[in-house]
């Protein structure tokens, strides 16, 4: 099984001397050198220490979450040449959930025969994401990211479990469930609706079957993770009984080649 974090901005990620982390899956898979600040404030040294680096090892995009409190942080970022790209919003809600009856749409665990299905709405169902928003990152690769997400977590490699929704005979939505150990705690990594079937109660029903899942392994609570402009998530997220926990802001930087 791969590393905790994988697809999305941490892949085998490896503590360097500077106060970087080295995003190998990240890198190979856009096909540019890709690391991630280690930490969620900034200082001049740590700048300075952060662009030695990417200059030594040739890296072309750098990540950082900031908090959002900080706005000196906020400012050397922008002043550095970081570009706000997206607004990481953290739900969390406690276990186990309460029933709410007989569901209106049919869940269950993914196979491999849903797999072509999930893989072609994965490519249309999150352009909410940080990489679309950032021009530098091409369509296609965003969509091929979202796309390879759904397929390793079916495959068991990155997912706990991948738990879809039926409509018109076929899968037509899902959501990854992950179980974090330390401290324990169930994760919904992926929530996608194919355009057809949405406004049709799967979202609600994708995310309460993944805390009847989680409830079922007595894990104590659930996490989310979603963006800020994603509005329609959060309503969802909420309507299911998460409260915002915390929000943070992305940023990239990218170096000329």
């Amino acid at each position: 099984r791969r590393p905790r974090g994988n697809v999305s901005g941490g892949i085998g990620a490896r503590v360097t001397q500077a106060p970087c982390l080295l995003l190998p899956w990240d890198s190979e898979f856009f096909g540019i050198r890709i690391a991630r600040i280690a930490g969620d404030s900034l200082t001049p040294e740590t700048l300075r220490l952060a662009n030695e680096f990417c200059r030594r090892e040739e890296v072309r995009c750098l990540y950082f979450l900031s908090r959002m409190d900080d706005p000196v942080t906020i400012r050397a970022a922008e002043d550095d040449g970081f570009r706000y790209v997206d607004t990481r919003v953290t739900f969390e809600r406690a276990l186990p959930a309460a029933s709410s009856g007989k569901p209106l749409v049919r869940t269950r665990l993914a196979t491999a025969a849903d797999v072509p299905a999930l893989a072609a709405i994965a490519r249309e169902a999150h352009t909410s994401s940080r990489f679309y928003f950032d021009a530098s990152f091409p369509r296609e690769s965003c969509a091929r990211l979202y796309e390879t997400w759904i397929r390793v977590s079916c495959e068991g490699s990155y997912a706990d479990a991948v738990i879809v929704a039926d409509w018109e005979g076929s899968a037509a939505g899902y959501v990854t469930c992950h179980v974090d150990e330390s401290p324990p705690v169930g994760r919904i990594g992926l929530v996608g609706v194919g355009g057809r079937a949405q406004g049709r109660g799967l979202g609600d029903a994708l995310v309460r079957s993944a805390l009847e899942w989680f409830g079922r392994r007595e894990l104590p609570s659930s996490t989310v993770v979603t963006q800020g402009r994603n509005i329609p998530a959060q309503r969802l997220y909420q309507k299911c009984g998460y409260a915002t926990r915390s929000m943070e802001l992305w940023y990239h930087k990218h170096y000329p080649a």
